[in-house]
């Protein structure tokens, strides 16, 4: 389901373009939007080499953590143990996961390969922003290598750079 409706879309960009169209272009702005910040919804993120850290940095900020898998051993045989809620421990920012050293499954460190599921913060009305700016210029390029009206002039490496601004401004709002 998209997070930005096609009415969205139009109350913010005035087009002549058909519903069907805009649905396409959404869907193109809310795909990018995925792969340079990650899903909206119960997202899988998975650590290598952790052995000796304590602490692991997530990909987004977490509303809440869903499970933990922890594999440990790797030189022998390796263990898989699903982590109980009391093994580890999310800051209060939902940004860090801290392994405790007290929990049902007690470690000083995390294993070498850590699964963590997760529910991220809400962050739909950043996305919707992002997808309409994607989509507005996405509808204002005519696919032409160079576009100009009146004074106004771009090129397509310009558009290019202001796509890539828009998702990296997107990903900046996270850190913040």
């Amino acid at each position: 389901m998209s997070t930005l409706s096609v009415a969205e879309l139009q109350a913010q960009v005035e087009t002549d373009l058909s519903d069907a169209t805009l649905q396409k272009i959404i869907d193109a702005a809310e795909r990018d939007i995925q792969e340079a910040i990650g899903p909206s919804a119960a997202y899988v993120h998975e650590y290598d080499a952790v052995e000796y850290r304590v602490v692991l940095r997530l990909p987004a900020e977490a509303s809440s953590i869903t499970s933990v898998v922890e594999y440990t051993d790797a030189e022998t045989e390796p263990t898989k143990t699903t982590l109980e809620a009391d093994d580890y421990e999310l800051s209060d920012d939902g940004w860090w996961l801290r392994r405790r050293s007290d929990g049902t499954n007690a470690r000083e460190t995390w294993g070498w390969h850590v699964v963590v599921t997760f529910e991220p913060e809400d962050d739909t009305d950043r996305r919707k922003q992002a997808a309409i700016q994607l989509a507005r210029l996405r509808i204002v390029h005519t696919g032409y290598s160079r576009e100009s009206i009146g004074d106004w002039m771009a090129t397509t490496s310009d558009i290019r750079r202001e796509r890539a601004r828009i998702l990296s401004d997107l990903d900046m709002t996270i850190v913040s």
